[in-house]
This record gives structure tokens, C-alpha cells and sequence, in this order.
């Protein structure tokens, strides 16, 4: 009834990564979530940021959970039954009042939402361009999010003040039609024997999920409280909301880069680059008084270098490991960044001062960078011998 289209197709990366994303599309526009959680729903700061960060924790088992499941059972199978659970669980937000049920409920849409990530990006690891399938990801979260966060005042003049879970609950409804038209995948493995490179390099492998860990952690923190911030600086809302909209689209162009180039010019340089503008980024919104252009600015940093450095990496795993087991991990390790950095901003908040927390985050990119730098240039050797002998012959050469 449904014509499939082939595993090599655009459409079957784009369908994928839309999947895939839907399970925890609340992320790509936290700060959308957080104001309506503390503003007209009527829960405070604090209280929106452990909402949720327990959202991101119940992503986290269900990505856990995922890594057992992507070599027991048919992915689709799988995500034909998460999909429907999220998006009546979404809907079911809207009759939540309570603090401590709305914190077991999201926890439960994090636990399904979290299945169809770890499943999503086993799948998308099995395809034959892991640094399009990654960048197709994060562009498409990039950009619905900033679409998002632009009409979100619009849509809650029509629906309400849980206008944004109307809107997670779309997205799943919408995956499960797109879900008609992918084929099985289910022997669209890589070859056996770029698994055996995990072995080789377990400890590259652990250091780049620590990056990954790392980085999510600290961009989510800023993310979570990017609006709150530019409110408290005393800029107006709806420039908020446009600004935050308008530099989010850059995050177009960070996305395209493994899209268009793909590991051309090397992805270690790519990742390098982006870690560096992220600590940039969040020392300048510490900077006080903190202007409309430093504002501007500075979310437009965070947004172009976010899906980069983040797609880079996923590739990265994806070429560690062809079974998609690695990557099924990274998307648990990405969920624990995730869910904690939206914690660690709530624990660090002082009365409206986010100095504190901009700081820490910095601080944690340049964690990042230390963590990325031997898995990544590991991983560039491997698969470039003429870079790896050019390695080699500067090594051996005398100083």
C-alpha cells in the first residue's frame, strides 16, 4: 500500500532522524518548555528545570534499555508501539497539576521517548553515510526547534499554556506515519570487521562518550535557562523569544557541515573549532551588564558549533562500532548529559544570577576538549592511512 523507499534515499535519512529525534523532541525547545512550565503553568524555576531534567532521566533508561533491544527485536516493531505510548502521554500532561505526578509523568514520556532515541540511532548507525545520518539529525533539530520556539507564543494564544505538549504529541503521530514509508534495514549492517575496532580501542571508545557526556551536559545547562537569562537581564520577552528563534537557525549551518563535507577536511579540526566557541559562548553571557548584542551573540555561537561537534561525534562512534551498539550507548551517555545539565543549571541558579552556572558550563566544555582530542585523531588515523603514516614519520623524526 505504502511505497518504501530505498535505505540509500535522502528521504530515508531525513524520515529517520525525524523519527528518531520525536522521541525527545522537548529538547530542541527546552527554553519553550521551561518558560511554560514556570510561567503560565505555574510551577517555579526550579521546579521546570527538575521537571525536566527527571523528562531527560526517564530518556536515559529508556535508551539504556534500548542498547538490549536493538539486537532482540525488530526496530520497527519497537518503535510502532513507543511511538503511540509518547504521544498519549504527552496529551496526558495536560490534566497534571500536581508537582510531584507531573515529575513520575514526564519520567514515564522520558522512558518511552528514550526507547525510540537508543533505537533511532542504532538504525541510523547502519546507514551508509554516518556523518549525513548524524548531520540530517541535528539539523532537523535545530531547525524545528528554533520554528518551534518562534510560534510557540502564537500557538499557546490558540491551545493553551500546554500548547508544547500538543506539539511533542504531533511529532510522534507524525513519526508514526513516516515509519510506513522506511524499509526493514534489518540486514543493512557495515561490515563485521569494523567492530573489531571497539575492541582495539575500548579506551577511545569510553573517552569519547565522556565527551559526548561532557558537552551535552554543558550546552543543555545553558540551553535550559537561555530565556530566564536574557528576561533577567531586563531584555523585552518577545525579543527573547525572536532572538533565541533567529540564532537557533545557525544551527542550521553547524548541521550542514558533516552534511556537505562529511570528514573531508578532517573532524578533528571541526570538533576543536566548536568546543572552542562554546566556551566562548558561555563567558559571554556571563559578561554584566549583559547587552541584546553580547546576547545575541553569544546564542549564536552555541547554536552554529552545537549540532557540529555533536554530529562529529556521533559519527565517530558509528565508525568505532558498525553494529550500532556504540551508537545505541552514545545516545544513553547523550541523555545522561542531557538530563544532568538541566540539574546542575537548577542547582547552580543564585536568586537570578546565572553567573555561577555560565562558568561551570565553560569550564565543562574545556573538559570536553581534553576527552574528544585522542578518540577523535585515533579514529581519523584509522580510517586515513596516508594520515596515519604522516603520524608516524613526524613521530619517529628527530627534533
Amino acid at each position: 500500500m505504502f511505497s518504501k523507499v530505498s535505505s540509500n534515499h535522502p528521504l530515508a535519512y531525513f524520515f529517520l532522524a525525524f523519527i528518531t529525534m520525536a522521541g525527545l523532541s522537548y529538547i530542541n525547545f527546552l527554553p519553550g518548555v521551561v518558560n511554560a512550565l514556570a510561567g503560565s503553568i505555574g510551577f517555579s524555576d526550579a521546579q521546570a528545570g527538575q521537571i525536566v531534567a527527571l523528562n531527560g532521566y526517564g530518556g536515559l533508561l529508556g535508551s539504556t534499555i534500548a542498547i538490549f533491544l536493538v539486537r532482540r527485536m525488530r526496530w520497527q516493531q519497537a518503535m510502532y508501539t513507543c511511538l503511540p505510548m509518547l504521544a498519549v502521554i504527552d496529551t496526558g500532561t495536560l490534566w497534571i497539576e500536581d508537582y510531584s505526578v507531573m515529575l513520575g509523568w514526564r519520567f514515564l514520556a522520558g522512558l518511552f521517548g528514550g526507547l525510540c532515541v537508543g533505537i533511532g540511532f542504532s538504525v541510523l548507525a547502519r546507514l551508509n553515510n554516518a556523518d549525513r545520518a548524524f548531520g540530517t539529525l541535528l539539523l532537523i533539530q535545530f531547525n524545528l526547534g528554533a520554528l518551534v520556539i518562534y510560534l510557540l507564543p502564537a500557538f499557546e494564544m490558540l491551545l493553551g499554556a500546554y500548547a508544547v505538549f500538543y506539539l511533542m504529541a504531533g511529532f510522534a503521530l507524525l513519526s508514526l506515519i513516516m515509519m510506513l514509508f522506511l524499509p526493514s534495514l534489518a540486514t543493512d549492517h557495515k561490515p563485521v570487521k569494523q567492530s573489531v575496532l571497539l575492541s582495539e580501542l575500548n579506551g577511545n571508545a569510553v573517552l569519547l562518550l565522556l565527551a559526548i557526556t561532557a558537552y551535552q551536559l554543558a550546552a543543555s545547562a545553558i540551553w535550559t535557562y537561555v530565556g530566564r537569562i536574557g528576561l533577567n537581564a531586563g531584555i523585552h520577552a518577545d525579543h527573547v523569544s525572536l532572538s533565541i528563534a533567529m540564532t537557533g537557525l545557525l544551527g542550521l549551518l553547524g548541521a550542514m557541515l558533516p552534511v556537505i563535507s562529511g570528514n573531508r577536511f578532517g573532524r578533528l579540526s571541526w570538533v576543536i573549532t566548536g568546543v572552542a566557541l562554546s566556551v566562548f559562548s558561555a563567558l559571554l553571557l556571563s559578561v554584566s551588564p549583559l547587552t541584546p548584542l553580547f546576547y545575541i551573540t553569544s546564542m549564536a555561537l552555541l547554536f552554529f558549533s552545537w549540532p557540529a561537534v555533536q554530529s562529529y561525534l556521533l559519527a565517530v562512534t558509528a565508525d568505532m562500532d558498525g553494529t550500532g551498539r556504540l551508537s545505541a550507548l552514545a545516545a544513553v551517555v547523550s541523555s545522561v548529559g542531557l538530563a544532568t545539565g538541566p540539574l546542575l543549571a537548577a542547582g547552580l541558579l543564585d536568586n537570578g544570577n546565572f553567573s555561577i552556572m555560565l562558568y561551570a558550563s565553560a569550564l565543562v566544555f574545556l573538559a570536553c576538549l581534553f576527552l574528544l582530542f585522542k578518540p577523535v585523531q585515533a579514529q581519523e588515523k584509522a580510517e586515513n592511512p596516508v594520515l596515519s603514516s604522516h603520524y608516524q614519520s613526524n613521530a619517529k623524526d628527530p627534533i
